[in-house]
Order: C-alpha cells, then structure tokens, then sequence
C-alpha cells in the first residue's frame, strides 16, 4: 500500500455540480465565478455561492480553487482585489491564473492565497516550470501535451505541485495560443468566450481526396489504464476537464478516477486493472470518436483526432438486420434501458426506447419514412438514461454528513451541557430552561439518545454520544432537538473560522495613463522612412528578398526579426550565405533579432541550443521571446542580450507591464487580440505594434501533415480551407515539432494610418510567414518608402 495521496481534482460550472463532485469523492473542486473565468458560457456561479462553495469544501475537508485564468484588460483589474476580497475572507484556497500581471498583482495583495499556473500560460518544459516557481506560484497545470517523462522532469526539478489533465476534451493548440476564435469570430478563447471553430469540417489542401474531415478537433482524454503511470512520473493532482458539462457528467468521471487512483495507491501496479464495463460507462457519458490517452505516451498522431465527427459519439449499440418500409429490426450489442437514445442519421431521427433490451436480443422500431438504414449499419446509443439515473441516485443517496462526538449532560436543576467535537474543533451549548425533576414519565438515555440522533439533512451525525444523566429527568424533546442544532451550528462556525483570513488593505488604485500621440522619430536615421519600422522573415529565401529591396531602395528598417526557419536546418553553404546578408544589414545601423520558438520542450533542447549559437554566429542583438521557458533559459545559461516580448506573452494591463519590468524585460509587443490606442493608454515604455502580417491563430502540437499522411520533416507548408471558402495556411516546424495556422487574411493597417498611432518609442512591425516574393515587395513599397 502506498502512503502517497493524490488529490482528485473535479470541475464545475454551477453549483449542482460541485455538490455532485463532493459525492462523488473529489478532494478539491474547481470553478468560476462571475467574472474573468475561462468558461463564460457556464452557470458559473455567484458570490453567494462561491462564498457558500468554499464554506462547504472545508467543511468537508475538500479545496476550492477559483479560476481568474483570462487575461484582463487594464481597466478590469482596477475591480479584481474587491472581487477576490470576499473569496480570499472565507478561505478561498487558491486560484488558478492565466495572466501574468493577474499573478504578480494577487501575489502582491494577497501574499498567502496560493497561485496555480493555469495550463493557459503554456509551462511547456521545466524552465517554464522553474520560471513559474521563481514567480510564486506553488502549482502549475503543465500543456497538456507534454509526455509522462517531461513531467517527470519537473517534478525533479521544482518544488511545485504538479496538475495535469486526466479525462475531458482536449484542445487542438496549445492552451493559450489560440487566436482562432477571435479573429473568425470575435470570440476569444483568452477571454473565456471560445466559439469552438477547431470543431468545424476543413479540408486540408496536402490530403488530396480526402474531402472534408474534423482536422482540428482532437477525442476526448480517457487515462484510467495509465494512472499507475500518472501517479508515478510525479503528478499531485488529477485534473477533470469539464466544467460545461452536466452534474452527472462531473459526478460520473470524478467516481471512476476515484475508485481508481484508490484502488492503485491500495493493491498496487500488478493487480490494477480497469473494467470494461467502467470504460463503457465513461464513453457513454462523453466522447467523440473515442477515447485517445492524450499526450502522455504519443507526440501525436491521426489516432488522436475524431476526423470524422466533433461531437458525443455514443457507445456501438445496435446493429441493422433489416428494413421493411418504417419497420426496422435490429440486434442489441449491449444491454439497453428505456430512456436510451438511439442516434438515427441525425438528432432529429433519434430513437427513445420504450422498454429494455437484453445484449443479443432482437427489437423493432419504427423511423421517418424518409430514413433509410441498410443491414450491418451500427446505431450508436448517445444518451443512455439508466445510467443517468443510477448517478443521480448516487448523489442524493450519498451521506456526507460528518461524524462528530457528543457528551450530553443532564442534571436536575441545571442547565443542559451538550458538547461536540470534529476534528479538533469543539463547540459547548447549553439549554435556556435547567433540567426539571419528572413528575410522572422520566426520559429514559434511549429516548434521548434517539432524539439527538435526528440529525436529518443537517452537516453532522453522532458516531458516539456520551450521556451522563441524573435518574427520574424530565426535558421536553423538542429543547433536545433545539440544543443539537445550536451545537451543530456553533460547531459549523468553529470549522469555517479555521479557514478564515482577515481581508489586506488595499490602496485606492491610483492611474497614470501615457498620451497615446505620435510616435517620436528617431534623429540622425539616414532613412528614407518616415516612421520607424521593424520587418520580420521566417525562412532565408524571404531574407534574400527584403535584403534586396533594402538593397535596391536605401530603405532599411530599425530591426529585422530572423525566424527559426533561418536559425535552424541549412546547409554550411546557405549559413554563410545568411551570414553576409545579416552582416550587411547590420552595417546600415539595422538591429537584428533572434525570433525564438513558440513552444520550448525538453525534447528539442540539442535544436534549441543550436538555435541560441546560430543566433550568436549571425550576430544577433537581441532575441524575441515566445514563452516564459525561453526567458528562464537565456537568465539561467547568462544570455544578457535585450529581448522583447511577443504579442502571445499577452501584455494586457499596467500589472504585466510591471511584472516584466521587475524581471528586467522593457519591451514588449501589442497582443494582437488588444486595440493599439487601449493598450498605449496604461504606458509601456517601449512596445512595437503589428501593422502586416497573416497572425498564428494556433499552435499546435499536432501535424496535420502527419495527419493526413505522413511528415516528411522538411518544414513543409499547406493551407486549411474553412466551410466558408476561406484559406487558411498551415506551416509545419519541424525542428521543434509544432505547426502554426496562419489566420486566413493578413493584419494590414494602411500606411497612411499608422503615422500618429502606438506609442512615444515603439515599433511597427510587418511580420511575412508564407508570402511570396512579390508580395513582400509589395509591402514593403507600402510602408516603408515615401
């Protein structure tokens, strides 16, 4: 038997829910309240019922944990400390956060609330995790894609408890990289409004033939077999995802990984095995094509994604025999119950069963006329209502009164002494009235007895009641009963007093807002522009190109971003090539960047490294950063070159601005989700603004080149095509195995309005990812001549 406990993290999205985790065995829940919480379209709850939420976890000995994981606009945080004030007063155990400057302000304030690093701010590796350490978090929810031993590596490396997803939906991209929904839509997933589109048909431009298929919408986690392996690469905690889901859902999920995790930590590796019937349960509470087991044993793969539908795929349920007019017979493929729901070529076919039908047996059924279904066709049962049922049963049947001790003491002429005990915590009551001499019917230790042991629906149950008491006393019962509910009562606040904190001072917020007016040149340039720009290129033929046309016009940029398809791969050859036309950049008072990848693993440190002595050959001053792991790496192995932040780093508010400030960051870049004019006004020194460029809208750990047949591994590039006809491209980054989804059209801001736009000493930045030569000339004629 293992001493190590591990703590059964489960979600809700309104309070039925959490009471349904608390029933089923979760050791901590987490939830949001009604504002800044990643799941906007959820019940969430209100303060009232955070408030008896936390109140009620303790009780029970269970956690809450408050999700603030969007990222907040300067303005809101002005309102987040009188937010989290109530929350923090009655114990509230920790919250799990997104944004940086959210985590350094609440650090600031409330200094003993424990901060989680949500999975949004993308911890891909242990320098991430160290960052987040160093940042004083005490957990971080690593990216979900990240394998059994890169977890282990952090769990050797940090002190941090460690939260991982074990069972729920699983995003295509990286959480926290996504921009999708908001540029299609409008929609962003950052602010917990995500429209979902990564659940639409696309068609992919390299699979040809392959029509249109769900590309971007990964099965459902199932981790059940693996929790052995879970438990041991280091994990504290397992984390259901789920928080838009049902109360039987929660209830469902949460009962199975607790009867399992225990039943490991019990009997051990050797006698764990899962059930088949416990797997179906979980498949027909939810899945999508499926269950895959994540990423924790595969980088990734086609077996991972439900090409061929995005939504709740049922169990295999029936199979056609035949089809006579509206008559069809089939044969049950496992037992069904009245209530389950038959999926019949689309939801408004579907097929409620009247009555039960065994597993083998045969039954008929009557479809529209216009359905036809053809022998050996399988129907999937998507709603399976016994089991529905047996959960809610569960729930209410379950007792999660806790036991306490009682001494009773009843003396003639004296008050009524009931003492109870909890935990530790005790609470003494007496009776108003003193305990009378009986005139005819003394009340007998079993009477009383039973009338205290009518604690009903009330937190507490006697599991042993002491009574000392004269001979021949009389008390009527009902000031029995009143005297076991002021002492549960008085217990009840004895215990919540335990989490208590008493509320910190706050300062009055106080703004300093920068003029948002013209960009200031920059004397002595030389340069034709007549505004200062930045240009960034991915691969080394774009180099060439805008080399060139610096070359032809005398039109050179402040600083040329280099992209890791030119800090990485290239023959020695095309190296020194690169190597001279940086060289002659540099020459014109031309800064050139190195821009670092978007995602840092462990597996591509050796490619990571090479890339950092590339950045150093090619005479970089200066790197961009694309995730805190990268800014921990260049602070631990003494790169002292300045660095900017980019745009997914997510500077929203004047407490991120700080927060990297102190970390001796004082560049950074406009989020391409915020509007110029909104993110000048709370005055970061310097910051450069994107005015061309098709924008990442995900990040991914999947390869759909891979996907749809094989990755040959040279960085090849493609295009998503959208049920609207919009294109989307795709390329793949093979060296540090990820690929990038540009957005269908480019941010162009028209030179003409970006004069007078941004801030006193930035940047405006063109980004080219996939444009041809002839397009990139034809920017650069736009923006950077006269």
């Amino acid at each position: 038997m293992s001493d190590k406990t591990i703590e059964i993290l489960a979600p809700a999205g309104s309070y039925t829910a959490f009471h349904a985790a608390l029933c089923a065995g979760a050791d901590a829940v987490y939830a949001g309240g009604i504002r800044f919480g990643a799941r906007a379209f959820a019940d969430n709850f209100t303060e009232e019922e955070m408030i008896r939420a936390i109140r009620e976890a303790h009780f029970y000995g269970k956690k809450l944990y408050m999700t603030v994981n969007t990222l907040l606009k300067d303005a809101e945080t002005d309102s987040l400390h009188a937010y989290l004030q109530p929350y923090y007063e009655n114990g509230l155990d920790a919250v799990i956060v997104q944004d940086f400057g959210v985590a350094g302000s609440i650090k600031k304030y409330f200094p003993d609330l424990d901060i989680h690093a949500s999975t949004q701010m993308t911890v891909t590796d242990l320098y991430g995790a160290r960052f987040a350490q160093d940042c004083g978090m005490t957990r971080v929810v690593p990216a979900r894609e990240l394998s059994l031993e890169e977890i282990r590596r952090i769990r050797e490396g940090t002190d941090l408890e460690i939260e991982c997803f074990v069972h729920g939906a699983l995003c295509y991209c990286y959480s926290g990289q996504c921009l999708l929904s908001s540029m299609i839509g409008g929609r962003s997933g950052n602010r917990g409004r995500c429209a979902q589109p990564c659940r639409l048909p696309y068609t992919f431009d390299a699979a040809a033939g392959q029509g249109k298929q769900y590309y971007l919408s990964p099965k459902d986690i199932c981790t059940l077999d693996l929790i052995p392996d879970l438990i041991e690469s280091g994990i504290d905690s397992f984390k259901i995802e789920g928080r838009m889901k049902s109360p039987q859902y929660v209830a469902g999920v949460t009962e199975m990984y607790r009867k399992y995790t225990d039943f490991y930590l019990k009997s051990g590796r050797e006698a764990f095995q899962v059930r088949p019937e416990d797997r179906e349960m979980l498949l027909d509470l939810y899945n999508r094509g499926g269950f895959s087991e994540g990423y924790y044993k595969t980088r990734n793969g086609r077996q991972m994604i439900s090409l061929t539908r995005p939504n709740h795929a049922g169990v295999r349920a029936a199979r056609i025999i035949c089809q006579k007019g509206r008559e069809v017979l089939a044969r049950a493929l496992t037992d069904l119950s009245a209530g389950d729901v038959l999926e019949i070529a689309g939801e408004k076919n579907d097929y409620t069963l009247g009555s039960a039908v065994r597993k083998g047996q045969d039954f008929s059924f009557l479809v529209r006329k216009t359905v036809k279904l053809r022998a050996g066709m399988i129907l999937s049962r998507v709603r399976n209502g016994a089991l529905l049922k047996r959960i809610e049963e569960s729930v209410a049947g379950t007792d999660l009164q806790r036991p306490v001790e009682g001494r009773l003491e009843l003396r003639i002429g004296s008050p009524a002494v009931l003492r109870v005990i909890c935990d530790g915590c005790e609470y003494s009551t007496e009776s108003r009235e003193p305990v009378q001499s009986a005139l005819n019917r003394p009340l007998s230790e079993a009477r009383v007895r039973e009338q205290l042991n009518k604690t009903g629906t009330s937190l507490f149950r006697f599991s042993r009641l002491d009574i000392t008491m004269d001979p021949d006393v009389f008390m009527p019962v009902q000031q029995l009963s009143g005297l076991r509910r002021d002492a549960f009562a008085g217990l009840e606040n004895e215990i919540y007093s335990q989490s208590g904190r008493t509320a910190p001072v706050i300062p009055d917020v106080v703004h300093t807002e920068q003029p948002s007016g013209q960009m200031e040149e920059r004397p002595g340039s030389g340069r034709k522009t007549s505004s200062r720009f930045a240009v960034y290129v991915e691969t080394p033929e774009q180099l060439q190109t805008v080399s060139s046309w610096f070359n032809r016009t005398g039109a050179f940029p402040e600083r040329v971003y280099i992209g890791t398809g030119i800090l990485t791969g290239n023959r020695a050859d095309d190296r020194s090539d690169i190597s001279d036309v940086l060289h002659r950049i540099r020459q014109q008072g031309t800064a050139v960047y190195a821009a670092l990848p978007y995602v840092l693993r462990s597996t591509e440190y050796p490619a990571f490294r090479e890339l950092l002595h590339r950045a150093v050959q090619f005479g970089s001053d200066g790197f961009l950063l694309r995730n805190c792991g990268e800014y921990q790496f260049l602070r631990e192995h003494g790169f002292d070159k300045p660095v900017i932040l980019d745009h997914n780093l997510y500077v929203f508010n004047r407490h991120a601005v700080e927060f990297w400030n102190t970390l001796g960051v004082r560049e950074f870049t406009v989020p391409l989700e915020m509007e110029p004019d909104e993110f000048f006004r709370f005055g970061p020194e310097k910051a450069e603004m994107e005015i061309y460029g098709a924008e990442p809208v995900m990040v991914s750990a999947q390869c759909l080149f891979k996907t749809a047949g094989g990755c040959r591994k040279d960085n090849p590039v493609s295009s998503l095509t959208d049920r609207k006809g919009k294109v989307f491209p795709v390329r793949a980054h093979c060296d540090f195995c990820y690929n990038v989804i540009y957005n269908s059209r480019p941010r162009h801001i028209p030179a003409k309005h970006t004069v007078g736009t941004g801030s006193p000493a930035g940047l405006r930045r063109i980004r080219f990812s996939t444009e041809s030569a002839e397009d990139i000339m034809n920017v650069l004629d736009e923006y950077l001549t006269d």
